[in-house]
């Protein structure tokens, strides 16, 4: 087994348990609100690093998502050049859905399943994201 195989199973579970959209958003929409979620806020220059992308085509990306209400953006008051970003209670819901698994779908695999298959994998889920933070 090798980082690729891991890779593989994870997109194929996701593909077989992920939830329908509310919202539809771009790639690049769910990376920025993922971004800003994860960091507990951020700057449109940070976002744009993020993304390796221009600062304008950010600051147009996290304009589409305020539009939708999705997250709030706040001029600095001690310097008004830089805005501030906070993933709202609505974007939360929808980052949840378009970057998480079907719960439902979840509840019905792992309900069928032995106990000792259901530690396992979450031991599993546990350590790999406990190595994936110290490498960060």
């Amino acid at each position: 087994m090798n980082s690729q195989h891991l890779s593989q199973i994870f997109t194929s579970i996701y593909y077989h348990c992920h939830p329908k959209f509310t919202i539809p958003l771009s790639h690049s929409s769910v990376r920025a609100l993922q971004y800003i979620a994860m960091n507990k806020g951020g700057t449109v220059r940070e976002v744009a690093e993020h993304l390796g992308c221009a600062h304008n085509t950010a600051s147009e990306i996290l304009r589409r998502l305020a539009d939708k209400k999705l997250l709030s953006r706040k001029r600095r008051r001690d310097d008004e050049r830089v805005v501030e970003l906070k993933v709202t209670t609505l974007g939360w819901e929808i980052l949840k859905e378009q970057t998480g698994l079907d719960i439902e779908k979840l509840d019905n695999v792992l309900r069928n399943m032995p106990i000792k298959d259901k530690k396992q994998i979450f031991e599993g889920f546990s350590l790999l994201l406990k190595y994936v933070k110290e490498g960060s």
